[in-house]
């Protein structure tokens, strides 16, 4: 395979938007060079032909501090616009968000992670706290098992040998062989379940989305208190979350009467 040659300054671009994007609160420019190693003048440079363009914005004047702008979220709406999972899947989840009182979540596998793209929220007081556009281990979470368990056993194990099996809780599956049989467990059930793997607090459960060929191309999980959590809640959300996945793979040519086949 022929080595891609990179562009340094587009690469810096782009490190700079996702450090933003990550980041918990606002970064002053030395922040910024220090955590992406690269000199302060460039980085200056960099910074304000960013803010210009509208992709970063001044958060303090006096503190000189930087966040996201409004010209990423664009960008970022443009894509969620033109993704057509996204949009055949947004009026279902926030009906099921409606029926079981949950967050759902809807997102996509990219490079070994699991990405949220949409969310229902939730009224209550215990949110699950993953952000648009976070990416999450495929291992531990409701939305990623839900996924995993749709591919083939080749690629589950080619993301994992690849990746990083962390262990977010005690609770958390950090083995090859303890992921693959939880995989057969969803594929049996039809659904996954993250028992506190991810979050120690939460109680989540996911379903894959597949298209008009059959391919999984996204996932859709419900997440709620595990205190909460109660034989006959699990019940309803394990029918109405297995209906809502059907029904969006359905929109996108799913031709099928039950997934995980």
């Amino acid at each position: 395979m022929k080595e891609i040659k990179m562009n340094k300054s587009a690469e810096r671009v782009v490190d700079v938007l996702f450090l933003l994007a990550k980041s918990e609160a606002p970064l002053t420019l030395n922040e910024i060079c220090q955590k992406l190693s690269f000199p302060k003048s460039s980085g200056f440079e960099l910074i304000q032909t960013l803010v210009v363009k509208g992709f970063v914005e001044v958060d303090d004047a006096r503190l000189k501090t930087y966040r996201l702008g409004l010209g990423a979220f664009e960008v970022g709406s443009a894509y969620l616009t033109n993704n057509d999972v996204t949009m055949q899947a947004r009026q279902p989840i926030q009906e099921l968000n409606r029926l079981v009182g949950s967050t759902v979540f809807l997102g996509i596998e990219d490079r070994g992670k699991i990405v949220y793209l949409d969310k229902a929220e939730s009224h209550s007081v215990m949110r699950p706290t993953a952000k648009l556009g976070s990416r999450r281990y495929m291992h531990t979470t409701g939305l990623g098992k839900a996924l995993l368990a749709a591919f083939p056993d080749e690629k589950i194990k080619y993301i994992l040998e690849n990746g990083d099996i962390a262990k977010k809780t005690e609770f958390s599956k950090v083995t090859i062989p303890e992921i693959l049989n939880d995989v057969r467990g969803t594929r049996e059930r039809g659904y996954s379940i993250d028992d506190r793997e991810d979050n120690v607090e939460m109680f989540c459960m996911g379903s894959a989305i597949f298209d008009q060929w059959n391919e999984p191309v996204a996932s859709i999980s419900v997440a709620s208190s595990y205190n909460g959590m109660t034989v006959e809640k699990k019940k309803l959300i394990t029918e109405l979350l297995q209906k809502t996945a059907l029904d969006i793979s359905k929109k996108l040519g799913y031709k099928g009467d039950r997934l995980y086949i």
